[in-house]
């Protein structure tokens, strides 16, 4: 099938003014801190309203067999479940999270990390593009896609909120579900940036982190500098 470059771009730029913007703005006013930086998350409740604000307009979309659901394991913070059977080969499995970090101070007047502002057609406010935009563009995509009559493989969204405190409860969850998720041929992380809007951006490769205990020893005593050095080798360049 050829689809219509121009079409699925024009009704892709319609509904993001039309649709996502105006929820971006609702979830920027939601203080959704992750679990680290907000210890009583479970009491305050704005992780459960982020993941309440996505379903419930991933739930209106004219996605073909879209269903939508919050998952709760006893302890651990909400995980948005999103499936969309599908008509043709393929599985592909699309990651995104909607907790926030900390607001910092430095912010200029009239802006704030939790005051939407939309100046020269640019979004201010914590957590719009880290990460709350992941749910609401991949769900635009697929509702793009079925209105022009493409063919879709089996779709599932996994949107967490614990990625900034180190994806914590991931896991888990991926645990839980790996029976509905299945073998993904194709894993999309929504969790990261572009240089310009002249072109698609694509990271191929992620950071990564392992930590542990390094130690180094050079001697059994002390010894004082001005005898030693040149002579002993230096534990810090050495490690």
């Amino acid at each position: 099938m050829i689809l219509d470059a121009h079409a699925l771009s024009r009704r892709i730029a319609e509904h993001w003014q039309r649709e996502i913007i105006p929820r971006l703005c609702d979830y920027i006013a939601l203080p959704a801190l992750s679990p680290a930086f907000d210890p009583d998350w479970a009491a305050h409740g704005q992780l459960d309203a982020a993941v309440t604000l996505a379903l419930d307009w991933v739930r209106q979309q004219p996605v073909p067999g879209l269903s939508a659901e919050v998952v709760r394991l006893p302890g651990r913070t909400p995980t948005l479940f999103i499936e969309v059977p599908g008509t043709r080969p393929g599985n592909v499995l699309c990651y995104g999270h909607l907790d926030k970090q900390p607001p910092f101070t430095g912010w200029r007047a009239g802006l704030g990390p939790f005051t939407p502002v939309i100046e020269d057609e640019r979004l201010y406010g914590r957590g719009g593009a880290d990460d709350g935009y992941s749910v609401f563009s991949a769900v635009s995509a697929l509702a793009a896609l079925a209105e022009l009559g493409a063919p879709l493989p089996r779709v599932t969204l996994l949107i967490e909120t614990s990625e900034e405190s180190g994806s914590p409860d991931l896991p888990a969850y991926v645990g839980h579900l790996v029976q509905r998720i299945g073998v993904p041929d194709l894993v999309i992380g929504l969790d990261s940036g572009c240089g310009d809007y002249e072109r698609l951006w694509v990271t191929t490769s992620l950071r990564g982190m392992a930590t542990g205990v390094l130690s180094v020893q050079v001697l059994r005593e002390g010894v004082h500098s001005g005898d030693a050095s040149g002579i002993v080798p230096d534990s810090f360049r050495l490690a």
